[in-house]
Parts: C-alpha cells; sequence; structure tokens
C-alpha cells in the first residue's frame, strides 16, 4: 500500500488524547450509570429484600448502557483511523488506463569493470586540428591523426555513445521526445543519471567518464541491466530502448535472469561489444613500491569480447547485437529509429487503485452507528 499524502498519517498521534478523553468520559457516566445500584457484594451476599431485588432488577438496564456507550466510543475510534487513511490517499493493487503513447526512453549502462581498460579497439576518429593563425586549408593534406592506433574499450564507448545521442537528436523521422540516462556498475551499480530531456548532463558524465566511479571490484552484468532498468517509469508511456556497452565477460550475476526481466517489461536491450574476439591482456595495478621490493609482476589476464554471449541477449529482447569496433552509433541510431513510435497510438499503462473512498465509507458507518448506540437510550428517556 502507497499514500499519495503520508504526512496526513501524522493526524493519528491524535488518537492518544481522543482515548484519555473517551477514558475520563467514561468512568464519569461509569459512575453515573451504577451509583442507583448497591454494590455487588450487597446484592449477592446481603439481604435480598424487595428493595435489593428492585436493585437487581436494575441492573441489566445499567450495564447494557454502558457496554453500549463503550462500543460507540470504539466505534468513534474506527470513524477516526478511517478518516487519516482517507486523507492520506492510500493506493493499493493496479488498473490499467489506455493512453496515447509516443516518444522514446534510451538508458544507457556502461560496464567499468578492468577489463574495460583494455586497449584493443580502434580509436575514435581525432577531431580536427586547428590551422595556423593565417594560413587557408590546403587541397590534398590529410588531416593530422593521432598516434596511437587503439584506445580502450571503455573510451570506445563513451565515444560510441555521444555520437549516437547526436545522432538520435539531430535525426530526422525517429522517435520525439527522447529521453536519456545513464547507469554504470562494476560488481555493483548505480544509476547515475535519472531520465531526463537534459542531454547536457548525460554529455558531461559521458565526458568525464574514467572507469573509477565505481569501486567494487568484479563484474555483475545482472546488476547493471537491474539498475539501468530501474530508471524506466512504468506510469511514463514510451518505448524503452536499453544499451549496454561491455566485452560481455562476468564474473558474478546471470545476465539470462536480468534479460528476463526486461522482456517481461517490454524493454528492448541493444548491446555494444567492446573489445576484440582475440584478447588482450588486463592491465594490471601493480604499485612502484611492490616491484622495487623485489615483488614479481602478476601474470596478465588476457580478457576476450564474448560476442555469443551479448548477441543472444540483445536477441532476447528483440534488440541487436552491434560491434563496437565499428561505426556503431549510426546503425543503433538507425535500429532505434526504426522502431520507435514515430506517431502517437493508444496503448495501455498500470496504475494503482487510490482507495480512499473504501476508507471514507467505512469512517461514515462506524460514526453512524457510533450515535445509533445510544439511540434506544435517549428516547427512553425523553419518554419518561
Amino acid at each position: 500500500m502507497t499514500f499519495d499524502h503520508p504526512s496526513m498519517l501524522l493526524l493519528l498521534y491524535g488518537l492518544v488524547p481522543v482515548c484519555i478523553l473517551i477514558a475520563v468520559n467514561y468512568k464519569r457516566r461509569f459512575v453515573r450509570i451504577f451509583s442507583v445500584v448497591a454494590p455487588l457484594s450487597t446484592i449477592f451476599y446481603g439481604d435480598m429484600a424487595e428493595n435489593g431485588r428492585n436493585r437487581l432488577k436494575k441492573l441489566p438496564v445499567q450495564a447494557e448502557l454502558g457496554l453500549r456507550y463503550a462500543a460507540s466510543c470504539l466505534l468513534f475510534i474506527v470513524f477516526y483511523i478511517c478518516l487519516c487513511f482517507a486523507l492520506s490517499g492510500p493506493c493499493f493493487g493496479v488498473h490499467f488506463v489506455r493512453e496515447l503513447r509516443q516518444g522514446a526512453d534510451v538508458m544507457l549502462a556502461f560496464d567499468l569493470s578492468r577489463s574495460m581498460n583494455v586497449k584493443d579497439t580502434a580509436p575514435p576518429p581525432p577531431a580536427p586540428a586547428p590551422l595556423p593563425e593565417g594560413a587557408g586549408p590546403v587541397d590534398g593534406t590529410p588531416a593530422p591523426i593521432s598516434g596511437r592506433l587503439s584506445s580502450s574499450r571503455l573510451e570506445r564507448s563513451s565515444y560510441t555513445a555521444k555520437t549516437l545521442l547526436e545522432s538520435l537528436l539531430s535525426g530526422k523521422g525517429g522517435p520525439q521526445n527522447i529521453r536519456f540516462g545513464a547507469a554504470l556498475g562494476k560488481g555493483e551499480a548505480i544509476l547515475a543519471v535519472p531520465l531526463t530531456d537534459d542531454t547536457e548532463a548525460v554529455f558531461a558524465m559521458l565526458d568525464s567518464l574514467t572507469g573509477l566511479e565505481i569501486t567494487s571490484r568484479g563484474t555483475n552484468l545482472e546488476k547493471i541491466l537491474d539498475a539501468a532498468a530501474g530508471a524506466f517509469q512504468d506510469n511514463f508511456p514510451s518505448a524503452r530502448y536499453l544499451v549496454l556497452f561491455s566485452d560481455g565477460e562476468a564474473l558474478s550475476g546471470s545476465m539470462s535472469n536480468a534479460v528476463e526481466r526486461l522482456r517481461e517489461r517490454d524493454i528492448t536491450l541493444f548491446t555494444v561489444g567492446a573489445g576484440s574476439i582475440y584478447g588482450a591482456p588486463v592491465p594490471e595495478e601493480v604499485s612502484f613500491e611492490y616491484l622495487n621490493s623485489g615483488g614479481t609482476p602478476p601474470v596478465p589476464i588476457t580478457s576476450y569480447m564474448r560476442q555469443d554471449a551479448l548477441s543472444a541477449a540483445a536477441e532476447r529482447t528483440g534488440g541487436a547485437f552491434i560491434d563496437g569496433n565499428t561505426e556503431a552509433a549510426p546503425i543503433l541510431a538507425r535500429l532505434i529509429n526504426e522502431s520507435g513510435r514515430t506517431d502517437a497510438e493508444w496503448g495501455f499503462r498500470e496504475e494503482n487503485s487510490a482507495k480512499w473512498h473504501i476508507f471514507t465509507i467505512a469512517g461514515l458507518a462506524a460514526f453512524i452507528l457510533s450515535k445509533l448506540c445510544l439511540l434506544r437510550f435517549r428516547r427512553g428517556r425523553a419518554g419518561r
């Protein structure tokens, strides 16, 4: 059960003074009710004279009046509790709401494990170097390029993600009202940027991505996918796409279980393979103190891109696998544009059912019954 206005539940603390007032008032009426009746010791053990018999006959009537007053007080307390719950806006259960669906939500999920630091991918195209002041372009002169033959898997993934965002934002014929978000993970995962229309926040995160954002060890792709999927809102009608940038290697968790949960929520998964199928050694973090003390450097571990696992996961949700060593961004943008909702269409979404009316009706019923409990005696007293 959830509440639209949970602060109204603080009114339940008012039960304390209400119960105290009821107890004091009941005690006063109790004394009045039995003041005309002899003590029980006199009734049951004293002289059973005619006066005693008359008082004994009055006992059931007075006792019933006391019980009715007690029931009235309890019903009033129930009324007060129901009133507090009704004001708090309780919601439980779900119902389907028909509405127009349009737009798209795109979540970017990044694997930040140590294997993503392996440099076995093609470097991003370099930015053109600025020309000297006063110089003009020379025909046939090639643009200067970086001297690196490869870049890390994470660097390539960040470049692909930024290019994808630019393609979706500037492309025509694609889904409108696009929101972007990002999730990061190793052995644990976090939601770095919730789904938002502010693309500058996503670009800023991608520009500062280093792999040091999470300190946990290992690789758990299941947690990364779950963290990214948690950003999608069931009450926001849009197409849902999750783009995973990873080499596919996992030390814990079950990526297949996370993929099944994506299918149940109608989330399409696209996987961008980082790295090479031929593998490369994972850089070790060895301190200079360790090497100077005569320690032997650890044997490097070779990391491979698990294309089969990434491809199977994407196809399971109706998505696709794209090799990150190619220009993956245009391919991803085209796939999202083709499957995105360019026109509004009717769909259904789950929404929590408001149940305040149930507590309102129950409270009114309890209030009416609390008044009816003493109605008979009030009429009888008026008749006398």
